[in-house]
């Protein structure tokens, strides 16, 4: 890892050291106050604009509400979202934190990131949801402080398919659709088993997914499984890496970010 490109442990400890002398001034507001709805969407743009700038010299790049840096064989990816179901944005803000593959076919739009973790997970002081206030300058700075003090370390601690398939049991293997399993954490182990040429749980997560897909009656879909799933009982890793390598240059080429040289890991 580049230490002087992303100095992630230089500055947690100079705001570990801040915070110890003086609460931050976002946790120090007793009351807030209410934006018009009009001025929801600008608001948030404005400070998703400076949590980008406050990210930018970590080596992330911004492309709509999500926030992308590529290490080794993953992107990187904090997404911060205001997207309300059905009503269109809102002054509620959810930050989801992703570990992805980018083999991985749905990464540039997949509502749910794979690989996730709630904010909450990473620091138990903060809290998942945030509104958006006329104090919403306040709150980028503060977001933007938490993010580099606690959700780079992680990054950091997880940052290959090679830590992810040493440690699988930090991301649940979800084997039903339903209930947790939105947060599609069996595709982050399976698309970083295919890239550590291993079968551990692949066989399982595919047979999981072929089942799910003849209900729904997505015959394309399951066809394609079937296939990885020969591909993997052959143990034809050469094949399964030339296909994973097509798809990880389109998805990088729609998010115009460009291939870095694989680096070492610490394990």
């Amino acid at each position: 890892m580049n230490w002087k490109k992303f100095k992630i442990f230089k500055k947690t400890e100079e705001k570990s050291l801040n915070s110890k002398s003086e609460k931050p001034k976002f946790e120090q507001i007793k009351v807030f106050k209410s934006l018009p709805k009009e001025q929801w969407k600008t608001a948030y743009n404005e400070l998703n604009k400076i949590i980008s700038e406050n990210l930018k010299e970590y080596g992330f790049k911004k492309k709509g509400r999500k926030h992308y840096r590529l290490t080794n064989d993953l992107l990187e990816v904090i997404d911060i979202d205001n997207r309300g179901s059905w009503t269109g944005a809102t002054d509620d803000i959810e930050i989801r934190i992703g570990l992805v593959p980018y083999c991985w076919e749905g990464l540039t739009n997949e509502y749910y990131l794979i690989g996730s973790k709630k904010i909450e997970e990473i620091d138990n002081t903060i809290r998942k949801h945030f509104r958006i206030s006329e104090e919403y300058i306040l709150l980028a700075n503060y977001l933007s402080e938490k993010l580099i003090s606690k959700a780079l370390p992680f990054f950091e601690k997880y940052n290959s398919t090679k830590k992810i398939t040493s440690q699988p049991y930090i991301f649940p293997l979800y084997s039903k659709c339903g209930g947790n399993d939105i947060f599609k954490s069996q595709f982050l182990i399976l698309f970083s088993e295919l890239k550590q040429h291993k079968a551990n749980n692949v066989i399982e997560i595919i047979e999981n997914e072929i089942e799910l897909h003849e209900k729904l009656e997505n015959i394309e879909i399951v066809n394609n499984w079937k296939k990885l799933k020969e591909l993997i009982e052959r143990r034809s890793w050469t094949e399964i890496d030339k296909i994973l390598s097509k798809i990880e240059q389109i998805e990088l080429n729609k998010l115009k970010i460009k291939r870095v040289e694989n680096l070492p890991t610490k394990t």
